[in-house]
């Protein structure tokens, strides 16, 4: 039998003079779908929030299906339709309230039945746009009055940006947001990368619903302190030391210095994967698909590394080419940075075979902000960096290192160094995928996560790129003694960072020479 006590389903959270459709059911004492009579307007009565007055007009009130009874001749199945818009009962249906709708009272199986149909609000819950009576406009400008695009405003009645009663709503190309709001003190709360906003309040009352806040003030993504850490500002700090160039009337621009950095940088990472048994690989996988045998692999490979297919457990399959004067043709091969496959015969359509290869370097080093997805395994640079430039080409920072300088703000979350490998990039979204997630996952409330794409060596040992960029100036301007001065410095650096590759990938680093099967202690029990 049915159960004697119901709770009434929330129907939902309305807009102002929108519809709302009421259905319910009927069963007899079998639980048998049974029709109900005695079903008019009269019998709907609406109730506002905990009011024991119901509503006192009718109007507005519609049986679905003519007699809202067996809804499309569905036996049991009935519904009505409450107008919201019908204003007969002046005020009753208004913003930020709750209502309860009753059906009192039908016949039921020869019963005499009354239950509540569901209960709705009209923008009475939390919502972006907010649940107020009136409208009420910001623009947000900067301090010398130009619209500001893109900001994430909310509004508090408390002075406090970790509470909101209306927002985030972001701002148009005029720099306005609406919120539906009372007539009361409100506090405006903004936050957009590259800006910062000063403190902001307005009271909207009858006649002053249209507010402009001058509170954007434009910042440099330079002039946060975590950069004075990183690869390229420190970089740049070495190479006029050691060029004895002042920085007032420097004959070198900054981004020039840059540049003779990238191109140092280019030789000493095949230095050190030349000299390391574990390079820093790249793995990209390549799916076989019907009539291609070319697939182009990015501009930053320098070398392929390996190509295998994997199974399920972990097991490698290694595929490697014939001669070119092979009769039964290459299988496999490599032009220029396009990989060849004779046919897809030889691997079947849809295999993947992964790809392993070593980067060259050449990716445009730089430093400036970025956003990190909530599982910190995807990281997007904003569109101008703080120094450097940013790589346009396909996959250009896959292998490369990403390495998070800091987070500031009232808040931050994650405020330290991490570094991950690059595992993908996509050039149109700016965004890159790493390895493993940033452990904690970087946030902040209202400031900045900072990071650099930084050189695949040890920080520490990376002044070595700086020691050969400078060399490359001085011999250029025929500074002969200076730069024979820096070149020994160079070699001595760059010595270091060979012998380090070499001896942390190999198996027999850690042990102490003689400590193996010829010396009499290792036999001991």
């Amino acid at each position: 039998m049915p159960s004697p006590i119901s709770i009434p389903p929330y129907l939902g959270d309305y807009a102002a003079d929108s519809a709302v459709y009421v259905y319910w059911d009927s069963f007899d004492s079998n639980n048998a779908s049974i029709t109900q009579t005695g079903l008019a307007v009269t019998d709907v009565e609406i109730y506002k929030n905990a009011s024991m007055t119901q509503r006192s007009s009718d109007e507005g009130i519609t049986l679905l299906d003519t007699d809202g009874i067996d809804l499309d001749s569905a036996t049991g199945h009935h519904g009505i339709s409450i107008d919201l818009s019908d204003n007969t009962d002046a005020g009753f249906y208004a913003v930020g309230n709750d209502y309860r709708v009753v059906i009192n009272a039908v016949t039921v199986d020869g019963q005499t039945v009354r239950f509540c149909g569901g209960t709705f609000s009209i923008q009475n819950r939390a919502s972006a746009s907010g649940v107020g009576d009136y409208a009420v406009t910001i623009t947000v400008r900067t301090t010398g009055g130009t619209p500001v695009a893109g900001v994430s405003v909310w509004v508090n009645t408390a002075n406090s940006r970790s509470g909101s009663i209306a927002g985030t709503k972001i701002t148009d190309s005029n720099g306005q947001v609406v919120f539906n709001l009372e007539y009361a003190k409100h506090y405006v709360f903004c936050h957009l990368s590259g800006y910062t906003f000063a403190a902001a309040s307005f009271t909207s009352a009858e006649g002053s619903v249209s507010f402009t806040k001058d509170i954007a003030t434009a910042v440099s993504s330079g002039s946060s302190s975590f950069y004075d850490d990183s690869f390229l500002s420190r970089g740049i700090v070495d190479v006029r030391e050691l060029l004895d160039e002042p920085t007032v009337k420097a004959k070198y621009t900054d981004s020039r210095i840059i540049e003779h950095l990238e191109k140092s940088y280019i030789l000493v990472l095949n230095e050190i994967n030349r000299n390391s048994k574990t390079p820093a690989v790249v793995k990209q996988t390549i799916t076989i698909a019907a009539s291609t045998t070319e697939y182009v692999l990015p501009h930053v490979l320098s070398s392929v590394y390996g190509i295998y297919d994997i199974n399920d457990v972990g097991g490698k399959v290694f595929y490697d080419g014939r001669s070119r004067h092979n009769p039964f043709g290459q299988r496999l091969w490599l032009e220029g940075h396009t990989l060849h496959i004779q046919n897809t015969e030889s691997y079947g359509i849809g295999a993947e075979l992964v790809v392993e290869w070593l980067p060259s370097g050449v990716a445009r080093l730089h430093n400036g902000l970025c956003t990190v997805s909530s599982d910190g395994l995807t990281v997007t640079f904003e569109e101008t960096p703080n120094a450097g430039v940013l790589d346009t080409h396909h996959e250009a920072y896959s292998g490369s290192i990403f390495r998070c300088l800091g987070v500031d703000g009232t808040t931050p979350v994650g405020n330290y160094l991490q570094e991950r490998n690059v595992t993908a990039y996509d050039e149109t979204t700016r965004e890159a995928a790493l390895d493993v997630a940033l452990d904690p996952v970087p946030s902040t409330d209202d400031g900045y996560i900072y990071y650099e794409i930084a050189p695949a060596i040890n920080k520490g040992m990376d002044t070595v790129v700086a020691l050969y960029a400078a060399y490359r100036i001085m011999t250029t301007e025929g500074n002969r003694k200076r730069a024979t001065g820096i070149l020994e410095a160079y070699r001595n650096e760059l010595r270091n960072v060979r012998l380090t590759a070499y001896y942390s990938n190999m198996p027999e680093a850690p042990r102490i020479p003689g400590d193996n099967w010829d010396n009499r202690r290792f036999r001991r029990f």
